[in-house]
C-alpha cells in the first residue's frame, strides 16, 4: 500500500532529525510544497499500485485463452479470475486517492486516473474521469464477490468478506452512503468480531498479533525511512481526545523522547511495519458513518457501542443513543481515534472536506517550517511523477 497519504496526513509529525534523512519527494509532500519530484523521477507511491494492476491483468489476459478440463479447474480459474479483480480494483483506488483531486459527485469531468485492463505495456491510456475510474473500481469488486471464499484461509488473500468490506470504502469515498452501508453491513454479517482490549496484553513491545481476528484483509504500507523511526511521533493533537476509560493509548502510543512525544506501536500487522489493510473496526465504523448519513441512526448507535465496549475499561456504560449532528461528531472523533497510522485519515480528510462542518485545515506547526494545507486545496492532489509523463503523456495536476 502506498505511503503518501499517511505522510501527507495530519496523524504524525517528524523530528528534525527524521526530516534531514527523508528524500527530497517524502519532505515535499510532508510539507505540501507545490513542487514534489526532482527531475526524470518516479514514484513509488504510482509505480507500486500499477505493478499490482499490471500483475492482474497478466493473470486475466492469460485465463482469456484457459481452457478448464474439469468442474474443479474451472471453479480454480473463476476464483483466480476473481481475486485478479479484486486486487486490480485495490491498486486503482490506491493511485485515485493519492492523484485525482476530492470526488464531488455533483462535478462532472473531474480528471481521475489512467485505467489499466490490459497487460501490454505498450498500450498508452490517458486519465479517465473519477466517475469512470469509480465505476472500474466497484464492477471489478462487484465482479469478484461470486467466485470468492466467503473468508480466506489466509486474511492477505482476497474473500467475499474483504471484497465488501472494500466496497464499503470504496462506497464512502463516493458519498454514495446507501451503498456504502449495505456493502459494510455484509461484511460484517460474515464475521464481526473485535478484540477485547481487556483480554490483550499492554505491556507487549507490540500488543496486537499477526493476522488477528479482526483482519479482513491483510496489506502493509510501503516501507521507508520513517518506519518505526523514533522520530516518527504521534501528532500530539491527537492524545488529548482520549478519556480516562479508553485503553487504546495502552495499546497504541510508546513514550518517546519528551512529555509530548509518543511513537505509535498498535500496528495491526504485529511488529513496527504499518498496517495498510482492512479491519473490521473501520468496517463497523464505515457502516456507522454511512449508517447515520442515511437515516439508519440504530444501526450506527449499535456499531458504535459494540465497538467501544471492546476499547474501554469494563466501568465504561453506554449512556443513550444519539442523534443527528451528535451522533456524527462522536463518529468522525472514534474514526480519528481508531484508525490512525492506516493510511485512512488522507481519505478522510479529502471526502470530509465537502462538508464545511467538517472540514480541516492541516498544519505543520510542531515543526520549525510552518506550512498550511487548506481544505479542497489544489495540493490534495499529488503531481503524477515526471518520469510517468515522459513516458505517457496526459494531462497533469495543477498544484
Amino acid at each position: 500500500v502506498p505511503m503518501g497519504g499517511f505522510v501527507s496526513s495530519d496523524d504524525a509529525y517528524f523530528g528534525s532529525g527524521l526530516l534531514a534523512r527523508l528524500t527530497f519527494n517524502q519532505e515535499a509532500i510532508y510539507f505540501w510544497r507545490k513542487e514534489i519530484y526532482l527531475p526524470d523521477e518516479n514514484d513509488a507511491n504510482w509505480s507500486y499500485p500499477y505493478q499490482k494492476i499490471f500483475y492482474a491483468n497478466v493473470v486475466l489476459d492469460g485465463l482469456k485463452s484457459f481452457s478448464p478440463k474439469s468442474e474443479i479447474e474451472r471453479q480454480r480459474m473463476l476464483e483466480l479470475e476473481s481475486s485478479a479483480k479484486f486486487y486490480r480494483a485495490m491498486g486503482h483506488f490506491e493511485v485515485l486517492m493519492l492523484f485525482a483531486e476530492p470526488f464531488d459527485p455533483s462535478i462532472e469531468g473531474q480528471l481521475g486516473i489512467p485505467i489499466r485492463l490490459s497487460s501490454d505495456i505498450n498500450v498508452k491510456s490517458g486519465r479517465a474521469t473519477m466517475k469512470e475510474s469509480f465505476a472500474q473500481i466497484v464492477s471489478d469488486l462487484e465482479e469478484s464477490i461470486d467466485y470468492l471464499p466467503v473468508k480466506a484461509d489466509i486474511p492477505s488473500r482476497p474473500s467475499q468478506w474483504a471484497a465488501h468490506a472494500m466496497l464499503g470504502r470504496v462506497y464512502l469515498t463516493m458519498h454514495a452512503f446507501g451503498e456504502s452501508f449495505e456493502a459494510s453491513s455484509r461484511a460484517l454479517a460474515i464475521d464481526d468480531e473485535l478484540m477485547d482490549y481487556n483480554e490483550l496484553d499492554s505491556s507487549l513491545n507490540y500488543p496486537f498479533e499477526l493476522m488477528h481476528p479482526e483482519t479482513v484483509f491483510y496489506g502493509r504500507q510501503l516501507t521507508s525511512t520513517f518506519t518505526g523511526n523514533a522520530e516518527s511521533y504521534v501528532n500530539p493533537e491527537l492524545l488529548g481526545l482520549y478519556d480516562s476509560l479508553d485503553l487504546r493509548p495502552y495499546f497504541f502510543f510508546k513514550q518517546s523522547s519528551g512529555p509530548e512525544r509518543f511513537i505509535f506501536r498498535g500496528n495491526y500487522t504485529g511488529d513496527f511495519y504499518q498496517f495498510g489493510g482492512i479491519a473490521t473496526d473501520e468496517v463497523l465504523l464505515n457502516l456507522a458513518e454511512a449508517g447515520a448519513r442515511t437515516g439508519n441512526e440504530t444501526e450506527a448507535n449499535e456499531a458504535l457501542k459494540y465497538l467501544l465496549e471492546n476499547r474501554m475499561t469494563e466501568g465504561f456504560q453506554w449512556e443513550e443513543d444519539l442523534t443527528g449532528e451528535e451522533l456524527m461528531e462522536l463518529i468522525l472523533l472514534e474514526r480519528r481515534k481508531e484508525l490512525l497510522f492506516r493510511d485512512i485519515r488522507w481519505m478522510d480528510l479529502k471526502r470530509h472536506n465537502l462538508y464545511p462542518a467538517y472540514e480541516t485545515t492541516l498544519t505543520r506547526e510542531f515543526n520549525e517550517e510552518d506550512a498550511v494545507l487548506l481544505p479542497n486545496s489544489p495540493r490534495y492532489a499529488f503531481e503524477i511523477p515526471p518520469l510517468e509523463m515522459q513516458l505517457n503523456p496526459m494531462t497533469q495536476n495543477e498544484r
